[in-house]
């Protein structure tokens, strides 16, 4: 039988675990990571061998499972280096895409010039999903004329001084129904905005003349950009506020034009009132092969459980939580061609 001091110490342990987790009502069970290992912004594809699931970090760590319960296993990084015109430091939100037989990987690496965290977008390609992808070209994909790099093909000219000197992140690769390829991305800090240009048929480069356009200016954090078409228009998800808080949430916008954003819908999808998790955020949809349309995102976990981190604060300044961005699957609904959660993946 244990002492009263062990017993009072036993207590103070489970309060403190309990302090991070986030209550659910009894019919309500808050959702379960498919991957609990740190894997933040997902980028995942739906492949004939099952998916295959990309995160930040250091040349693009990944994932592999059959479907989307898993079981996940982790795989090393799938680039084979930086290119030439990056300086060293992690790789920031990718995305993957299969186009005309190649695999590509649009990813965005620190540049000279921009401060610490200025990134540029680059594209590397490989003959299979879990790569190796080798970086294409010796210049960036997307990057401001004022970084210490190669010009790129899209250089965001003219220069709209309303924006930060602080680079481009969140590339994310958009096919629309006429077959031109697009890709997205975020200028960084604030204001954010989200821009679009065209790419060529290969998706390896800017489609000849195109230029860059604003699609969505926000004073707060709008980041990772994903684009889809339904019946009733483009629909975009992206991540808003500070993704080191459980208040990072994940919206929706829709619109009847590809090119002009200034009267489209917008709403709230994934937040912490409505999931129970800690910052639902870093969101990539995919269309698997069950005709399913499941979101991947991340949340935070605390203290090396499944349990969400609860409370204020920036997680990633706590190292005594043990805080990390676990991956999570949910399925979409589409009513009226708005997307509504229909229920949370659960892990095998």
């Amino acid at each position: 039988m244990p002492t009263r001091g062990a017993a009072r110490l036993l207590v103070l342990l489970l309060l403190s675990v309990l302090a991070y987790a986030v209550p659910a009502a009894a019919d309500e069970p808050v959702p379960v990571p498919v991957l609990d290992v740190d894997f933040p912004d997902p980028a995942v594809v739906d492949t004939p061998n099952g998916l295959v699931a990309y995160a930040t970090g250091d040349r693009v760590p990944h994932a592999w499972a059959r479907d989307a319960d898993g079981p996940w296993r982790r795989g090393a990084a799938v680039l084979t280096h930086r290119p030439s015109w990056s300086r060293e430091g992690g790789v920031w939100a990718v995305d993957v895409a299969r186009v005309e037989g190649r695999w590509l990987l649009y990813y965005a690496t620190p540049v000279q010039g921009m401060g610490e965290h200025g990134r540029c977008i680059g594209v590397a390609r490989s003959d299979s999903a879990r790569g190796p992808f080798r970086p294409v070209g010796k210049a960036p994909l997307v990057c401001p004329s004022y970084a210490a790099a190669p010009a790129a093909q899209d250089p965001l000219l003219p220069r709209d001084p309303t924006l930060p000197r602080a680079g481009v992140i969140d590339p994310s690769w958009f096919r629309d129904a006429d077959g031109t390829a697009y890709l997205l991305y975020k200028t960084d800090r604030l204001p954010s905005t989200v821009r679009i240009v065209a790419l060529t048929p290969d998706g390896q480069s800017v489609q000849p003349g195109a230029t860059s356009l604003e699609l969505v200016r926000s004073a707060g954090v709008l980041e990772n950009p994903v684009l889809t078409r339904q019946p009733e228009g483009y629909v975009m998800l992206a991540s808003e506020g500070d993704w080191t808080r459980c208040g990072y949430r994940t919206s929706w916008r829709r619109s009847t034009s590809l090119l002009d954003w200034s009267a489209a819908e917008s709403g709230l999808l994934l937040d912490t009132a409505t999931t129970g998790l800690c910052g639902p955020g870093g969101a990539d949809l995919v269309e698997d092969r069950g005709g399913r349309t499941v979101v991947f995102l991340h949340g935070w976990t605390c203290r090396d459980s499944a349990l969400p981190c609860a409370g204020s604060g920036k997680w990633d300044h706590k190292p005594r939580a043990r805080g990390r961005r676990a991956l999570y699957a949910v399925t979409l609904g589409w009513v009226g061609g708005l997307p509504q959660v229909t229920g949370w993946v659960r892990p095998r």
